[in-house]
């Protein structure tokens, strides 16, 4: 019987391995309509006409569909979910994306008709008879004021937001006795999960709707969005299913046009509808990730104290406001300016700009990579100017356990039931720091940082637990996976509640039709959230089975006891099963979400490198962490998040960076031959290790630590790079670290 705490193997993983996991591009109807999409093949232009008629003309096409006809038909547009307020208390600029534009286009890649037919052949086929007459103009690149790229939105400024305090922390650093300052260009990245976007429609006519099978990290959402927005229709219309999704990391939890296309398409031919995008058509429809340009700006005594912080971002947004895009810059930033460090004062002024490029939006991590990189190479700097060990100015300016809770110069709140000093100590005697070599061709360096991060996500959480008398239990949850493993932690959090075997728990999720709510998967909450609700619905079909269990039993309820699957009278040997008062009318309970959201998983992580200087040739050696997850449910897989989080957050570090022609807009690494991501062979073994402190935010106590690799890792090999290549005057060295990067930075100091 599996317990809390036990690391048991994947309930899921016999079905992915042996071929039985079905993905949304798994899911065929025979009759189905194939869906290509025309997209745009410039940057920036007006759209002075669209001629599909050669295209609906030719063999096995069903329609061509482009913005007239979503127009005539209602269309809506897609909203940002997380609009930002400006810092003089106007509202942000919002500019109008619509499912197919009319007239103008505004990045490479962006749909603007559809073609549907018999056979994707013939669909591609057509594709190609599309003509469309763009008058291109010079694109907004790299957070330009000019030229204006939509209309009524002036200098392409989106919003102008502040948090903490930027004026007087400004003040701060500039009167501090001693100041370190940088300035840093966060690499824009792309997701590349596994599974690329996908969706299918089919027509409904008995219930007189749609049902919308997608790869999406919330059906819910999804829906809410769509109908509300994007379709303007009513709720009813649509059904959103979720089958198995083959990775998220944030860019499939936000609605696409390619959705809204295939569902309203379905709509208007009364014919099912699929689309599977091509993985160089994910390059340049799916979300980006990142591209921020930050001045950030420390001030500290001479004993190394944090006296004053300050971050002066103009963050690139794309084309458009995704879904929860200017949230990523502004709040997500602003939750870990100050690291865990007790800073009096601080400030974060963001400026979000509109570019012609693809939108970007939340991936793992979401605003505080760029933060913390800042923060933690600002802090190792300090320890330069002092001559001061990395670790030691760290824990000189780390927020003691007894300050727990803490309230930031941000003003967020740290949670109680940590040990910052704990965690930074453990992964500082997992390096190597005699390692150090600063002499000859191949020089080695050690980094350290602090990390953390607040995880987030929907309240909107339902979840539901059914108990059959047949002996087994169903258990909804409105959160989705797409690849943590929710089968298998939430079926243990549930054998641990009701005292069962863990095989007896079907988890299910990804269906509104069969769950009134759920705010989907984000932000490393879905153990917080549904974790939490699914323990608070298996104790309220505990006291439902208490009533149930009482008149069997022939006793009143609170002589009742429950305990290892079974109801008994208090003091004495009769007793009933779970499912035998579940019976035949079977036991059911659902509870809505009742916990806070809000908790801050902590840590540290260090890494070691090794460069060539005459090549600029680097290797990773060592890559290490310690986090406090909270309650620990399952440490098989709990490692198994931390070291995919260091994986991608060594990517962003060494490898990856979706780079643009800056004269003409065209993505130039649009595929995996030009956009490199980590392979097994770059990695060295990986090193996680854990805290277990209870969080009080929730009745689990537990913390997701589902991003904090990805937030640490980049800074921890920033530092290392740094500490190896120290003396050979290298100052503005900035991720990705390849090789190339290296070797010209040497040799421009060398020049120096």
């Amino acid at each position: 019987m599996a317990r809390i705490g036990e690391g048991i193997g994947r309930k899921e993983d016999l079905r992915f391995v042996t071929g039985r996991g079905r993905y949304t591009a798994d899911i065929e109807t025979p009759d189905a309509l194939h869906a290509v999409f025309v997209r745009s093949p410039v940057a920036f232009g007006r759209i002075a006409g669209i001629d599909s008629a050669a295209a609906a003309a030719a063999p096995g096409v069903a329609a061509v569909l482009t913005g007239r006809e979503a127009a005539a038909d209602g269309l809506g547009h897609i909203p940002t979910g997380a609009p930002v307020t400006n810092r003089d208390g106007t509202p942000m600029h919002q500019a109008r994306r619509p499912v197919l534009p009319e007239a103008q286009v505004h990045h490479v890649g962006q749909p603007l008709a559809v073609v549907l037919a018999r056979t994707r052949a013939k669909a591609l086929a057509a594709a190609e008879l599309v003509e469309i007459d763009i008058e291109e103009s010079p694109p907004a690149l790299e957070c330009a004021r000019a030229p204006a790229i939509h209309d009524g939105i002036p200098e392409n400024m989106a919003f102008d937001w502040e948090a903490g305090d930027f004026e007087a922390a400004s003040k701060a650093v500039a009167d501090a006795p001693r100041r370190v300052d940088m300035r840093f260009h966060q690499n824009r990245m792309v997701g590349g999960a596994l599974e690329g976007l996908a969706a299918q429609a089919e027509y409904d006519a008995g219930a007189g709707q749609v049902v919308l099978t997608a790869a999406t990290q919330g059906a819910h959402a999804l829906k809410v969005m769509l109908t509300k927005f994007a379709l303007n229709w009513p709720r009813e219309r649509l059904r959103v299913i979720v089958p198995d999704v083959g990775g998220g990391f944030g860019p499939k939890g936000f609605v696409y046009q390619e959705q809204a296309a295939v569902a309203w398409a379905c709509w208007r031919l009364k014919r099912p509808v699929r689309w599977v995008s091509e993985r160089a058509e994910s390059f340049v429809s799916e979300v980006h990730a990142r591209d921020q340009f930050v001045t950030a700006r420390m001030g500290f005594n001479d004993e190394g104290r944090i006296l004053a912080v300050t971050m002066d971002v103009d963050a690139d947004m794309g084309a458009f406001l995704s879904g929860f895009a200017p949230g990523v810059p502004t709040d997500g930033m602003a939750k870990v300016l100050t690291g865990l460090y007790d800073v009096s004062v601080a400030g974060l002024r963001v400026r979000g700009f509109y570019t012609n490029t693809v939108p970007v939006d939340a991936y793992r991590g979401a605003g505080k990579p760029p933060a913390i990189y800042c923060l933690e190479r600002l802090v190792d700097l300090a320890a330069g100017e002092l001559g001061l060990d990395p670790v030691e100015i760290r824990r000189r300016n780390l927020v003691p356990a007894d300050a727990l809770p803490y309230t930031t110069a941000t003003g967020k709140v740290l949670d109680a039931g940590g040990d910052y000093a704990a965690a930074l100590q453990s992964t500082a005697h997992a390096l190597d720091w005699n390692l150090a070599r600063r002499d000859g061709p191949i020089r080695r360096g050690v980094g350290i940082c602090c990390n953390l991060h607040p995880i987030g996500g929907s309240s909107a959480e339902t979840s539901r637990v059914t108990v059959s008398g047949d002996g087994r239990i169903v258990a909804w949850t409105g959160t989705q996976s797409t690849g943590q493993g929710h089968e298998t932690v939430f079926a243990q959090i549930l054998a641990d509640r009701l005292g069962v075997p863990v095989d007896l728990i079907d988890v299910r999720q990804g269906d509104t039709a069969q769950l009134r709510r759920g705010g989907g998967t984000g932000g490393s909450s879905s153990t917080v959230i549904s974790g939490s609700t699914l323990t608070r619905t298996a104790d309220e079909v505990i006291r439902l089975g208490k009533a149930r269990a009482a008149d069997l039993l022939e006793t009143a309820a609170a002589d009742i006891e429950y305990a290892g699957g079974h109801f008994s009278v208090a003091g004495t040997d009769r007793r009933v099963s779970l499912f035998d008062v579940a019976g035949d009318d079977g036991l059911e309970a659902e509870q809505d979400f009742a916990d806070q959201v809000a908790a801050f998983p902590y840590g540290a992580v260090g890494a070691e490198v090794e460069i060539d200087t005459e090549t600029g040739a680097i290797r990773l050696t060592k890559l290490v962490s310690c986090d406090d997850a909270g309650r620990i449910i399952n440490p098989v897989l709990l490692a198994g998040q931390s070291h995919g989080a260091l994986v991608q957050g060594a990517g962003q570090a060494l490898w990856e960076h979706a780079a643009y022609d800056l004269e003409t807009g065209q993505l130039v690494a649009g595929t995996f031959m030009d956009y490199a991501m980590p392979r097994a062979g770059d990695l060295p073994a990986i090193g996680a290790e854990f805290i277990e402190t209870l969080s009080p935010t929730n009745i689990l106590g537990a913390r997701g630590i589902g991003e904090m690799g990805a937030n640490g890792a980049p800074v921890a090999i920033a530092n290392a790079v740094y500490d190896a290549l120290r003396g050979l005057g290298v100052t503005d060295l900035e991720p990705p670290f390849t090789p190339h990067r290296i070797w010209r930075a040497i040799r421009a100091a060398q020049v120096v």
